[in-house]
């Protein structure tokens, strides 16, 4: 077990996000509920923080990017995208976090590009 030198965040959509989703032309989210979507949200290593106000600060100067990840998970199309500004991401989504993260695998931490979800 070793504890690595990151924070988490947890990305939680919230009704916003959701009313967003299912009204985008072309997207059908059939038997797909808000709370199945929350109950499988995205994570994010950051640098390590010591407190919330370190964590946001992570958040706020990777904003854009994590913002674009979480649209783009479901759509491509930047024209239909909000403004990825803070005030709209926090009224989508609510950010659980972790301070410490502990990796629990014998093997090494691998990394790959994104890749976004083809629902579609």
């Amino acid at each position: 077990m070793y504890e690595i030198n990151r924070s988490v965040i947890i990305v939680v959509p919230r009704e916003p996000f959701w009313y967003w989703l299912k009204g985008l032309p072309d997207v059908d989210v059939g038997e797909l509920t808000l709370e199945e979507i929350q109950e499988d949200s995205n994570s994010y290593l950051l640098p390590a923080c010591q407190n919330w106000d370190e964590v946001w600060d992570a958040v706020e100067a990777n904003l854009e990017t994590i913002f674009a990840a979480e649209l783009a998970d479901w759509w491509q199309d930047e024209t239909e995208w909000p403004d990825l500004h803070i005030d709209i991401f926090t009224e989508w989504f609510d950010v659980k976090v972790s301070s410490i993260a502990t990796d629990l695998a014998e093997e090494e931490i691998e990394r790959e590009p994104f890749e976004p979800l083809d629902i579609n």
